[in-house]
Parts: structure tokens; C-alpha cells; sequence
């Protein structure tokens, strides 16, 4: 025997200790990442996957686990191991299709037999508009599309009458072919739809001249779309089986729509609360008021407190987004800014410099041009 064999519980990434089942999955994991088709042929990978394959065949025995615990590599426990013998635990069709899905044309056949495929449409992708306060409460849109719908001189079946369809003779009905692949492993059997049918078993004989045998044409559709609240900017939404059709049969793709929304000035959205700023001056906020505002509801009065310091927040409660997984409404929440006037009458300087002098505050005499109209003010 080759003296270079790694311990086959370190070929596995394993311990000594573990279970039958730990084994399975190791190797399973292994072999998706090692198989040679995944790896375009790659030798360095094919023979990584006989290492591994060769200490599963091995360790997923009871008995020759037990002599390879006892015994090492010695003796003939090891002469002539049939790598197929790995898969027959699991099927060996169906574990290929476990590992890799429809990375070998389709799946590896069995003795189960297959129907004929049932087409499938593809999606169809849209994109509405909607306003902010539409996207906080919900709301009902109507929208119009291209889509291949049913033909309607054949109603959908693609022949021109009712006896023009006939059993696909490349599948005999059945929707997939077989092809034989030859792999290190010996003979590997998969199917593939069928070409000739597209995986329906049938093929028409006389093709309708409205939709050339297809089943279907593109049209217009309207649909009224239920919008929920909560949605957000670039949110999609899907709606089942109203997109493109593949003729009588078919299984309709679905109808995926991007919701744009349109900004509202003076509001952004965080979560599910809306924010909002309002400015108020130097006055009002050392002395209070009261304040009208727009809130998503309608128009409504706050009361700004004496002594509001600049970036305060006011929280309305439940004044914001209604989320679409039906929890709590989001709040209103209004940022103060305390807005400093940029240019002053001489009457506000000199009465903002008297409350100044009251404070015992110290400031500057003020703006250029002013000057001399205080001095002469306080002279007085």
C-alpha cells in the first residue's frame, strides 16, 4: 500500500470521537467543494476527492472502522476499494443531486419516473411612484404594463385547432431526455429537459397564426396595486402569477414592482418616525409660544416652553410612519433650531445691548454703521 496516506479522520477534518453522522457530513461538505465537475477538471481536485472518498468508504463502515482503529493501513482492508460503493448508502443518483442540484444537466435519473415539466413564465419588473404621506399610511395605485398574456384565437395551447398537439417524440412525452456521462467513477446517468418540447412533452403540429404557436402574445394589463403602509424608498413588492404567461397551463411568472417615493419637504423618514426641524426665534424660545406645524395627520398647535434651549426635541407620539408589520405607529419627531438674525435694527441693538448690561454680559458694541447711533443712544 502507498505509504503516503493521511490519517483518514484528518482527510475528513474529524476527531476519533465522532458519530456515524458526523462523518456524513463531513464528507458531504468535502465533496461539494472537491468533485472534479465543480472544479472543471481540475487534477489537484480530483485527486483531493478520491482521498476523501476513499476515508469515507472506510469510516462509514462499522467493521472496517473498527480494523482501521486497530490496524492502521495494515492489511487488505484497504485493496480494491470501489469508489461507487461510497454513494450507495444515500442513492447513487440521488446524492449527486443532494450536492451540486443542477450542476449535471438536470439530476441524475432514477428509478421514480419524471412528468413532463409545467412551464413557467418569467417575472415581469415595474416601477410606481407614490407620495410620502402614501408611503406612511398605505394606499391603492393603478398601473398599466406589457406582459405576454394568453393568446386568444387558441386560447392559449399554441395550435391552430384543438388536434394539432402531439406527444414530443425526442422524450415520448416525458419532458426529459437521458445522457450518459463517463467520470473517474464509471458511467454517470443524468437528464436534461428535452429540447425539442422545452420540457412539456408536447410539440404542436399546426402553430396558430395569431401568436406563431407560442400560446401567448404580448399585450396590456391594468391592475390596481393594494400599497401597505411602511413601505419604503426602493422597497419591491411582489405580486403572485401576474406576470408574463407561457400560453394554457402554464404557471404565470410573478409581478415585481420597485417602489419609488417621492420626498416631502420639510419631513425625512427614520424607521418608522418622521423628522421634522422647526425654526424659532431668540425671543420665543427664552420666553415660550405657540407654534402651528404640519404633522403627516393635518395642522397642529405645539407649545414651545420658556427657556427652549437650541437642538431640543419635541416627541409627538404616534404621529409617524404605520409600520407594515402592524406594530406601534412611529412618533413626530421636531428638532429646535434657535435661529440668530443676521442683521439688527438700531432699536434691537440697543435694547438687546440693555439686556446685555442687565446680565452683566459682555459683548461687542455691535455691527459696522451702528456704532455711533449707540454711543449717542446712551448719552442720552
Amino acid at each position: 500500500m502507498p505509504g503516503n496516506r493521511r490519517d483518514y479522520y484528518e482527510v475528513l477534518e474529524l476527531s476519533k470521537e465522532c458519530s456515524s453522522s458526523d462523518i456524513k457530513q463531513a464528507y458531504r461538505k468535502l465533496a461539494r467543494v472537491y468533485h472534479p465537475d465543480v472544479n472543471n477538471g481540475d487534477t489537484a481536485s480530483e485527486e483531493k476527492f478520491k482521498e476523501i472518498s476513499e476515508a469515507y468508504a472506510v469510516l462509514s463502515n462499522e467493521e472496517k472502522r473498527r480494523q482501521y482503529d486497530a490496524y492502521g493501513f495494515s492489511g487488505s482492508l484497504f485493496d480494491g476499494i470501489n469508489y461507487n460503493s461510497v454513494f450507495s448508502e444515500f442513492g447513487f443518483g440521488d446524492i449527486f443531486n443532494m450536492f451540486f442540484g443542477n450542476s449535471f444537466g438536470g439530476g441524475f435519473s432514477s428509478s421514480r419516473g419524471r412528468s413532463a415539466r409545467q412551464p413557467k413564465g418569467s417575472d415581469v419588473s415595474i416601477e410606481t411612484v407614490i407620495e410620502f404621506k402614501e408611503s406612511a399610511f398605505g394606499t391603492k395605485k393603478e398601473v398599466e404594463y406589457a406582459v405576454d398574456i394568453n393568446c386568444e384565437e387558441c386560447n392559449g395551447t399554441g395550435s391552430k385547432n384543438p388536434g394539432g398537439i402531439i406527444t414530443c417524440i425526442a422524450c415520448a412525452g416525458s419532458g426529459h431526455v437521458r445522457i450518459t456521462r463517463e467520470t473517474f467513477l464509471g458511467s454517470m446517468v443524468t437528464t436534461a429537459v428535452c429540447e425539442r418540447c422545452g420540457g412539456t412533452g408536447k410539440v404542436v403540429k399546426e402553430p396558430c397564426s395569431n401568436c406563431n404557436g407560442k400560446g401567448y402574445h404580448r399585450g396590456k394589463r391594468k391592475i390596481v396595486l393594494d400599497i401597505p403602509s411602511g413601505v419604503n424608498n426602493g422597497d419591491q413588492l411582489r405580486v403572485p402569477q401576474k406576470g408574463n404567461s407561457k400560453g394554457t397551463n402554464s404557471i404565470p411568472g410573478n409581478l415585481l414592482i420597485g417602489i419609488r417615493v417621492k420626498p416631502l419637504p420639510g419631513f425625512t423618514r427614520e424607521a418608522s418616525n418622521v423628522l421634522s426641524t422647526l425654526n424659532i426665534s431668540f425671543a420665543q424660545a427664552a420666553l415660550g409660544t405657540r407654534v402651528e406645524i404640519e404633522t403627516l395627520d393635518k395642522t397642529e398647535e405645539i407649545q414651545i416652553k420658556a427657556g427652549t434651549q437650541p437642538g431640543a426635541k419635541m416627541v409627538l407620539k404616534a404621529k409617524g410612519i404605520i409600520p407594515l408589520n402592524g406594530a406601534r405607529r412611529g412618533d413626530h419627531i421636531i428638532f429646535i433650531n434657535v435661529v440668530i438674525p443676521t442683521s439688527l435694527s438700531s432699536e434691537e441693538i440697543i435694547l438687546l445691548k440693555k439686556y446685555a448690561e442687565g446680565r452683566e454680559e459682555i459683548v461687542e458694541d455691535g455691527p459696522v454703521g451702528f456704532f455711533s447711533g449707540f454711543k449717542n443712544a446712551f448719552r442720552k
